[in-house]
């Protein structure tokens, strides 16, 4: 298994799409792939989010034959974006620098438990230090307990500092 992970761009548009919905529904929304292109479109002409994508760059037939069934065509043009992660930047203002807040971070159900959740992490981490970024913040369903398990081992810290609110407009 080799996984590439990259930053997506337009033409990567109907696999983050298709990610980014599966991640909604993962979260209890219906799926609604118009509206998840629509959206995830808009994010990265507008440039206002950075996404990377996680590859899987060697098909492996007989993990996925085993995991669905699906005819030769589909196999062929099947999951090749396996993971996403979506960051927003962002300031502090009491830093007085730049921040990112991971807002979306999945990996396809069929390749979860190989690591790719936590190459997307890294390659966060890697960008983010490349571009001098003070802190970056995450939050996650109090019940996701393997991704805060994999948040920890990447060295964050649950905030015992701050209470967060929030209130729908």
């Amino acid at each position: 298994m080799k996984i590439v992970i990259r930053q997506a761009s337009l033409s990567d548009l109907s696999e983050v799409s298709r990610l980014f919905n599966e991640y909604r529904m993962f979260y209890g929304q219906h799926s609604d792939l118009e509206a998840c292109t629509c959206f995830i479109q808009e994010r990265i002409r507008n440039n206002e989010s950075l996404i990377f994508i996680a590859e899987w760059k060697e098909q492996r037939r007989e993990s996925l034959a085993a995991a669905t069934v699906m005819d030769e065509k589909e196999h062929e043009s099947a999951i090749t974006a396996v993971g996403l992660v979506q960051i927003y930047p962002s300031f502090s203002s009491v830093s007085m620098g730049p921040i990112w807040i991971i807002n979306d971070l999945y990996v396809d159900s069929y390749y979860r438990q190989q690591g790719i959740g936590r190459k997307l992490m890294q390659a966060v981490m890697k960008q983010a230090k490349e571009h001098q970024i003070v802190r970056i913040t995450l939050s996650t369903a109090l019940s996701n307990e393997r991704a805060q398990a994999l948040y920890t081992s990447e060295g964050y810290t649950q905030d015992l500092s701050f209470m967060y609110y929030e209130c729908n407009v």
